[in-house]
């Protein structure tokens, strides 16, 4: 590995710079200028307590891949897990899986495969959306259960136009590694009815890490999207959508890729806005999504091993689900949101060992998990007087889960009898938060706001703990504890004429924690037994195996984030993002695992109302606070990390009203490095084996927008 360990210096020296000279520009006095718009995004401002907000259509560096996680990442607090060139699982403060929600335009997305293959966002394509919005912590309940970490919002807009006529935004890139993408997004909309129609595809070859050595890591996807709208007032509006994609992944992380990304979903809304003077809108919705995911060992790369037989397991799943959503107004000052959502989750599988001799497609497939849910919930905002905001929430869902395995598969080769099988395990929980938002400033040139929120959550344990591992005792995870985490958020937000800034801290506890724990030595047989009762350590080796199991422990996590932005001359702009997030496990008396480390970026940027061009710079401490063989459903410490910085230009012009040209490179140092929460390398016919899945090196690319 080429990962040499760098000095933390320049880390100190660009936050001391940069603090520095936004301090001193602010006390030198600050004139006024209109915001310019920017023509490459590098990073996200937070605007609302807790609340930020982007536009995905907007060209970005470094530049993402075509899913969600990779969109993500450039927001202060996220990370991705990267397993190759795409399909990434985002993380949130370190926290990832179930406890970071994802709706597609309020429908849940999950994905089929066992080993989080394809993660929600891997259905997600954002150049198609309007709008990314990211809630931070346990600080509303109206978006589904479980959101310790917080909930990303992926949106499109739907308002209804004053006059009719056509909307079209296409875009067309090019990048190193043979990346070609191109999206269409047309509507026609009226203040009667709107169709609006979406098509994009993806692909990009093996990618390269900045020593030159390969990475197994090439992909294709296309999707396409229809939605049709009635609006036969301003206040009412009928909606059906519907959706179908696929795609293709290689990984370089495991022993498969992933040879099909299928997902269709459909979905009908109705919502009605000022109904009168008590009851104020009403939502309705439905959805309807299924996803068949085929991974195998022959489709993207040549079969390993001694045998080398075809292998292919064919995971689906089928979600659908709801909300009604009432909008009270009892007072002025007072908006109170009332509403239940349900869900209903089933996940069946098929797989072969020999694809040749007896084909997937052939085989029934065997049901083995049933989630229902049921939530009730209530959320009110209150401002008694003006700058002094009360917002409060609290949720009760009743969760329902059958296990429907005959077998416990223990490996490829071995399976046993499941000692849950037909069992139903059903809880209720709760979940609720408080936060007070304090205007310090309040103003046209300038604003301040202080806030500060406690939240507290229960997870049930979705599919990958309970139905993906084993406990210490048992093959099966069923009567795993839910999760439960009680938080704390402060925070600090001001927006003047030429500075922005905010910083949010945050602390929990969090009481039975959900960890994955690999590596764990138990018996071959007898899966009920408890491990290792009355077995001789040198005998009881031949029948012992290696087992990845989950565990209730009692954890803790704190951390910040912090944005600045100041326009310290009418064409120049520098910004300034922070993040860093810590945590223990109590129960062990270790570090919690999988955290990322200490990160900074610094960009420095000038621009013109048709010309832009921009210097990134994105630095990374080193993480030796592991807890090997441990981590969540998305990944485990496997060792330490050492830093990197990481440099990248950008460039944009405005060549008319219509069209829009930017351009960057990514890397242009080309750094050999690797994310402290990636994977690890596995062995591929054909590619060196690496100890981590490095980033791409340096990455041209060339983007052109045309929109009207």
């Amino acid at each position: 590995m080429h990962n040499q360990r760098k000095n933390r210096w320049p880390l100190r020296s660009a936050l001391s710079l940069a603090v520095t000279a936004c301090c001193s520009y602010a006390a030198a006095g600050l004139a006024d200028s209109n915001d310019m718009e920017q023509m490459v995004v590098t990073g996200v401002k937070t605007e609302l307590p807790l609340n930020l907000a982007t536009d995905p259509k907007k060209p970005r560096q470094p530049l993402p891949a075509n899913d969600g996680a990779d969109y993500l990442k450039t927001i202060a607090g996220f990370s991705v897990i990267r397993k190759g060139g795409s399909d990434g699982d985002p993380m949130l403060r370190g926290m990832a899986g179930s406890r970071l929600n994802m709706l597609l335009d309020g429908a849940t997305v999950l994905g089929g495969c066992s080993s989080r293959m394809d993660p929600p966002t891997a259905y997600i394509f954002p150049e198609t959306l309007d709008s990314i919005k990211v809630i931070k912590g346990p600080q509303t309940v109206k978006y589904g259960p479980g959101n310790a970490a917080g909930v990303v919002l992926f949106e499109r807009d739907h308002e209804r136009p004053a006059e009719a006529g056509w909307h079209l935004y296409s875009s067309l890139l090019a990048g190193s590694a043979e990346r070609r993408d191109g999206t269409v997004d047309a509507r026609y909309s009226s203040p009667e009815f709107s169709l609006r129609g979406s098509a994009t595809s993806a692909s990009a070859d093996d990618y390269e890490d900045g020593d030159g050595v390969g990475v197994h890591s090439r992909y294709q996807r296309w999707n396409g999207q229809l939605s049709a709208a009635w609006t036969p007032d301003a206040d009412t509006r009928y909606e059906l959508n519907a959706s179908r994609g696929d795609g293709e992944a290689a990984y370089a992380d495991r022993g498969v890729d992933g040879s099909r990304f299928a997902r269709e979903s459909y979905g009908a809304s109705y919502s009605r806005q000022n109904i009168g003077e008590l009851l104020q809108s009403i939502e309705v919705q439905a959805y309807y999504n299924y996803v068949d995911h085929v991974m195998d060992n022959y489709s993207l790369r040549e079969p390993g091993g001694t045998m080398a037989m075809q292998m292919a397991m064919n995971p689906d799943r089928k979600t659908s689900g709801g909300k009604l959503e009432l909008l009270l107004t009892p007072a002025d000052a007072l908006n109170w949101t009332l509403g239940l959502d349900a869900r209903d989750d089933r996940h069946s599988n098929r797989s072969t060992m020999n694809q040749q001799m007896m084909d997937y497609r052939d085989m029934a497939r065997q049901a083995d998990a049933r989630f229902r849910q049921l939530g009730v919930y209530s959320e009110a905002s209150w401002e008694p007087v003006p700058g002094r905001r009360w917002i409060a929430g609290a949720r009760l869902d009743n969760w329902q889960v059958k296990d429907r395995r005959d077998q416990v598969m223990l490996s490829m080769m071995q399976s046993v009898a499941n000692p849950t099988a037909g069992d139903t395990r059903e809880e209720q929980l709760h979940s609720g938060f408080l936060r007070h938002e304090f205007a310090l400033r309040s103003g046209p040139a300038s604003s301040a706001t202080l806030y500060a929120g406690l939240g507290y959550n229960e997870r049930f344990p979705d599919y990958w703990e309970i139905f993906s591992k084993e406990t210490r005792d048992s093959v099966s995870a069923l009567g795993i504890a839910p999760e439960k985490t009680t938080q704390l958020d402060i925070g600090y937000l001001y927006s003047g004429e030429r500075l922005s800034a905010s910083v949010s801290a945050f602390a929990n506890t969090i009481d039975d924690y959900l960890m994955i724990e690999t590596g764990v030595m138990k018996p071959a047989a007898s899966p009920g037994m408890g491990a290792m009762d009355g077995m001789d350590s040198m005998d009881g080796m031949d029948d012992m195996r290696s087992a990845s199991i989950v565990r209730n422990i009692d954890a803790r996590t704190w951390g910040l984030e912090m944005d600045l932005n100041y326009r310290w001359r009418d064409n120049w702009r520098t910004e300034l993002t922070l993040s860093s997030v810590r945590g223990a496990n109590d129960t062990d008396d270790t570090t919690l695992a999988q955290l990322p480390p200490l990160e900074a970026r610094l960009g420095l940027y000038y621009e013109l109302p048709d010309w832009s061009a921009g210097v990134l710079w994105r630095s990374i401490a080193s993480q030796e606070r592991v807890d090997i063989g441990r981590g969540n459903i998305a990944g485990q410490d496997f060792g330490p990390t050492d830093s990197a910085e990481v440099l990248s230009i950008n460039g944009g012009w405005r060549a008319s009203e219509t069209l829009m040209v930017t351009a960057g490179i990514d890397n242009l140092l080309d750094e050999t490095y690797a994310e402290h929460v990636s994977r690890a390398g596995a062995t591929i016919p054909g590619f060196d084996q690496l100890a981590r899945i490095n980033e791409p090196g340096r990455t041209l690319w060339l983007k052109g927008v045309y929109s009207f």
